[in-house]
């Protein structure tokens, strides 16, 4: 069963805020990490920032379910390496189940990562990062980590699900606030300076929030449900939007003060057709001249057949003159982490659609592309197992990112996990 699917934690607001204001007022507690893991795994120390050179990392991880008897438990031990573009910053068992969600990074030294500790009812994982090292900052609170997004290191928002709704946090700088209602939030971005956005996936309607109560803005139009949405310093809205009767995806932009209206590919995007639909699952927009677009193109599903068509992912790239097309390899689906690049380009978390059917937690990839090349994964490597990527952030101002996600053992159906995090130089 994957850990995503079966996660069903319950939410006190008051105890988050609690909880993540005295990462800033208190000393650090510890998380449990394997016993057998040194000092270095035990506090998540990491001397240096993404990229540098710094002493590297040494940890331990436990790879085996925890249903076996303790004397087949074999912890592998990672050693340092800074030879290679990743970096592994974090290695830390929180839990049974345990892997960090998203990460979001407001300058070279300062980021803020979440994740949960097990699968059921997990407690949530704060972590923050200070230019030299990742602390973890203990919480009893049950909660489930959806998004994270920020415009600097005084404006950081984080969504969190709980079982019966969604709870928005944001970070002033000095402390964590609970704003609004969370509702049914499937999604979260920054707006700008002090605004957020949220969206439940389902509903025509934007949620915008200045760090008070959400408020609605009408989408594209009736019946079309806003999936996707990304906002550029320019304040323009670009939106993948789902025409819930018509069963077709579309993306459209709003300028300030303008009506939204429908864009045009021009030829860049295969046409839907009787036999094969176009399925746009996010945008990214750095600026109204640099944006991307990318989905799903393939057999419609048969509302009789058994399982899922195959489908290839597609990607085009705006440069405030035409879209272009850009080859995407077979074999991988777009996941929600998605950021630009700084240089025109996008990187962005993928999933493979081949393998095991029965794995807990299929393959990824972080996919670099660029308007005018094919597409080319890139993955982080752990001794005795594999990593997962959950979520993926650009280091402002530098050309280095922040990956997390978990390491779970080399066996396919064994769904035991170990936090991790990685920095990420291409």
């Amino acid at each position: 069963m994957s850990p995503r699917a079966s996660f069903t934690p319950a939410l006190s607001a008051a105890i988050v805020v609690a909880v993540l204001a005295a990462a800033c007022t208190a000393p650090p507690a510890r998380g449990r990490v394997s016993e057998r893991a040194p000092a270095s795994a035990a506090t998540g120390v990491a001397p240096g920032t993404p990229g540098t050179g710094g002493k590297g990392f040494r940890g331990a991880w436990d790879y085996l379910y925890p249903d076996d008897p303790p004397e087949r438990h074999r912890p592998v031990t990672v050693a340092a390496d800074e030879s290679g573009p990743w970096r592994l910053r974090l290695l830390a068992d929180y839990g049974v189940f345990d892997q960090i969600t998203c990460v979001v990074a407001t300058a070279p030294g300062v980021a803020w990562a979440f994740g949960f500790d097990e699968t059921w009812r997990g407690r949530l994982v704060a972590l923050r990062w200070d230019g030299a090292r990742w602390t973890r900052y203990a919480s009893a609170q049950r909660a489930y980590p959806v998004a994270a997004a920020a415009s600097g290191p005084d404006d950081v928002w984080l969504l969190l699900r709980g079982a019966r709704r969604g709870q928005v946090l944001h970070w002033d700088g000095a402390r964590w606030a609970p704003v609004g209602g969370g509702g049914s939030f499937a999604r979260l971005g920054s707006a700008g300076r002090g605004r957020a956005w949220a969206l439940d996936g389902k509903e025509p309607a934007i949620r915008l929030s200045d760090g008070g109560p959400w408020r609605r803005v009408p989408g594209p139009g009736t019946g079309m449900a806003v999936r996707a949405l990304s906002v550029p310093a320019s304040g323009t809205y670009w939106a993948v939007a789902n025409d819930m009767r018509r069963g077709r995806t579309a993306l459209y932009r709003r300028a300030p003060g303008d009506s939204w209206e429908p864009v045009a590919f021009g030829g860049a995007l295969p046409k839907d057709t009787r036999e094969n639909s176009l399925d746009l699952q996010g945008v990214v927009a750095a600026s109204d001249s640099d944006v991307w677009a990318y989905g799903t193109y393939g057999a419609r599903p048969d509302p009789e057949g058994d399982g899922a068509p195959v489908r290839d992912p597609f990607a085009a790239h705006w440069d405030g003159r035409a879209w272009r097309p850009v080859a995407v390899p077979k074999g991988w689906r777009f996941t929600d982490a998605a950021v630009a690049d700084g240089q025109g380009g996008l990187r962005a978390v993928v999933a493979s659609t081949t393998g095991d059917e029965d794995a807990v937690a299929a393959e990824t990839a972080v996919l670099s592309l660029t308007p005018t090349g094919p597409a080319t994964p890139a993955e982080p490597k752990i001794e005795g197992g594999r990593v997962v990527l959950r979520g993926l952030a650009r280091v402002p101002g530098t050309h280095r990112f922040w990956a997390v996600g978990a390491a779970f053992p080399v066996s396919p159906d064994m769904s035991a996990s170990t936090s991790v995090i990685y920095g990420w130089r291409p």
